[in-house]
């Protein structure tokens, strides 16, 4: 949360919906809170890693589970791909890509050796996300804006995008599981903290994308939003303030580098359950001396560097959004299997939860939805061929 998904998520919202994309966000923070409902029963009831993928197994199947484990694993690939180009814009935009590339080895480096950024160190690193986006709305609200040049083209302000808005800024949602399923079960809290602590980050993400939705808008426009790749970055220059580019940028890199590492830490849940019911290769199970797993760490290092040496952050970033979804689609059918005979109105949250996923996944740009199907299906296959089991 906090990271590439308010630094970049808004240009593509505004370009899909214009003004209703604030519609699409309460869109994607009710998904969220669905999914987020979801992951927490199911954590409750299977511990360890992967716990979403495992309740899908328990009780929806091999095939099911291998669907979501696939594009689970696919989208934070995506996700570290998207977030380290964002980091790449702004540290050095005429090398961007490379930028991204060894921030994301550096990074799974890091999480290999054992790093884990907790306690005082993860709250001054929020309060630095903070203070970055704070100084930038600070920035759009002092400075008149200066009055758009006409364009031949309209503003984009059709309703019709409000689901594939919705689908983009879902991505700024993400990272719920560390607190609703955690891996490790030494930071499992007690279920009302879960609630309570879940709830107020929802809010507080949801807050800080309107808040700095209306500064970017203010500032430049439905327009010139919808065409700005790097929008944080953009609207300095728009407001004559590019002499604390160097500033911002730095310290937006700065506050992505434990997004990335978080989106590591998630796709390791994942995948240490696929590995354990074996349907990947036990050999990247395999620990080092700090209790990580190097192999597997290093895969999802070299498949996310290759990504952000080859795609743009904001088609990394609708690719991992579609997988994402597809995976809280069936976690969310798990759960609401789950919850058949528990509380009403959790058993209600999974299924609209599900549905929510589904229309949000079918609205996201169709080389995302290509590129997710082609995982979908070459990625149960490629399981099952590793496991040699079919049923």
């Amino acid at each position: 949360m906090l990271g590439a998904g308010v630094f970049t998520g808004l240009a593509p919202a505004a370009a899909a919906a214009g003004p209703w994309s604030v519609l699409g966000a309460a869109i994607a923070l009710l998904a969220a809170v669905c999914a987020a409902s979801s992951s927490a029963f199911q954590s409750s009831a299977y511990r360890g890693p992967g716990a979403a993928y495992a309740c899908v197994r328990a009780r929806m199947g091999l095939l099911p589970a291998r669907i979501g484990a696939s594009a689970f694993l696919a989208g934070q690939v995506a996700a570290l791909a998207a977030i380290a180009r964002v980091l790449g814009d702004f540290v050095l935009p005429t090398a961007a890509s490379q930028v991204a590339a060894a921030a994301v080895l550096l990074v799974v480096l890091a999480a290999t050796a054992g790093l884990r950024i907790r306690g005082a160190a993860a709250w001054l690193w929020i309060a630095l996300t903070l203070v970055v986006l704070g100084l930038v709305v600070v920035i759009c609200f002092a400075i008149d804006p200066v009055p758009p040049m006409p364009v031949g083209a309209a503003p984009v302000d059709s309703a019709v995008g409000i689901t594939g808005a919705a689908g983009m800024l879902f991505f700024a949602f993400l990272g719920f599981e560390r607190l609703t399923a955690p891996a490790d079960e030494q930071e499992r809290f007690r279920w009302a903290v879960v609630k309570r602590g879940t709830a107020a980050a929802l809010v507080v993400v949801a807050v800080v994308l309107l808040v700095v939705d209306a500064a970017l808008v203010h500032q430049l426009g439905w327009s010139r939003l919808a065409l700005s790749p790097t929008p944080i970055r953009d609207v300095l220059g728009a407001a004559a303030a590019a002499d604390l580019a160097p500033l911002v940028g730095v310290g937006a890199a700065v506050a992505l580098l434990p997004v990335l590492l978080a989106a590591v830490e998630s796709f390791r849940s994942t995948a240490l359950a696929v590995v354990r019911d074996g349907d990947l290769p036990q050999l990247l199970g395999r620990t080092g001396g700090a209790g990580t797993p190097y192999l597997l760490d290093l895969v999802a290092g070299v498949a996310a560097a290759a990504v952000a040496l080859l795609v743009d952050p904001i088609p990394a970033m609708a690719f991992a959004s579609c997988c994402l979804l597809v995976h809280h689609a069936l976690a969310n059918a798990g759960a609401r299997l789950l919850l058949s005979d528990g509380p009403a109105w959790p058993m209600r949250g999974a299924c609209l939860g599900m549905g929510l996923s589904v229309v949000l996944a079918m609205s996201m740009p169709i080389s995302a939805m290509l590129a997710t199907l082609v995982v979908v299906v070459v990625g149960p296959l490629a399981t099952g061929g590793v496991s040699r089991r079919w049923r």
